[in-house]
């Protein structure tokens, strides 16, 4: 036999491995997770309407809530949609000011979208630690309704719509082969003068399906006629399938 076959054949080998093992790092690999956000809303409009609805409240009274994400990753990017969808109605949610003195309480009604876009790119690949940055837009679209009979209240609705652009960080601490820390945070601005977020928590993973308990903020500060400030923070729970 030729001493040049033997080399061909290993050449051709070690390309065919090489080929798959640069096939499987540029596989597109997805993400879908469903998500209950236990999220108290606390906010004030510009005339100083103010809303506080804890998560006991928000859910005896939500009336229809939508709450999921889809990421797709190959290589070091990934692409991710996150989209919280609420329609609550909370009788004394609300507090509105009379004349300039006292406060009445008033039934809050609020409905409105928080769509997340953003893209991502691997900065830190290690055993137990992964680190991506961030980048991305941010869309609120919120209307809040409050409805008192009392003569001299001075507001009923106040509806906020801003569009921002956001970065930031987040990672992922892991402990051994099931479960992890998962945590993010970012900043933002735009049409509202501030947006800022923080996550965290732990996770446990089991073949293709993760759960993960964790603790979100997320927050809007504005400077206009209608709405100071809005607030969205609690636990959350998420079932997150890979695939």
């Amino acid at each position: 036999m030729s001493p040049i076959r033997p080399r061909i054949t290993t050449a051709l080998l070690t390309g065919c491995v090489l080929a798959s093992a640069s096939s499987t790092a540029e596989e597109t690999h997805y993400r879908a997770s469903l998500y209950l956000w236990g999220a108290g809303i606390e906010g004030e409009t510009a005339r100083g309407a103010e809303l506080d609805v804890g998560f006991d409240t928000l859910i005896r009274n939500l009336d229809l809530a939508f709450m999921g994400a889809l990421e797709a990753r190959r290589g070091p990017w990934t692409l991710i949609g996150d989209v919280v969808y609420l329609n609550v109605s909370a009788e004394g949610g609300a507090t509105l000011p009379i004349g300039g003195g006292p406060r009445v309480d008033a039934e809050l009604g609020t409905k409105g979208w928080i769509l997340d876009l953003s893209g991502a790119y691997r900065l830190v690949e290690r055993e137990r630690l992964q680190l991506d940055l961030l980048a991305g837009v941010r869309r609120l679209d919120l209307e809040i309704d409050f409805s008192n009979t009392i003569p001299g209240t001075r507001e009923r609705r106040a509806s906020q719509g801003a569009w921002d652009l956001i970065g930031g960080l987040r990672g992922r601490i892991t402990l051994d082969q099931r479960w992890s820390l998962p945590w993010r945070v970012g900043l933002g601005a735009g049409q509202s003068d501030l947006a800022w977020q923080a996550l965290g928590g732990i996770s446990y993973r089991r073949e293709a399906l993760a759960v993960s308990l964790l603790y979100r903020h997320l927050a809007w500060s504005f400077d206009d006629e209608r709405l100071d400030h809005i607030r969205f923070s609690g636990p959350m729970l998420a079932a997150s399938w890979h695939f």
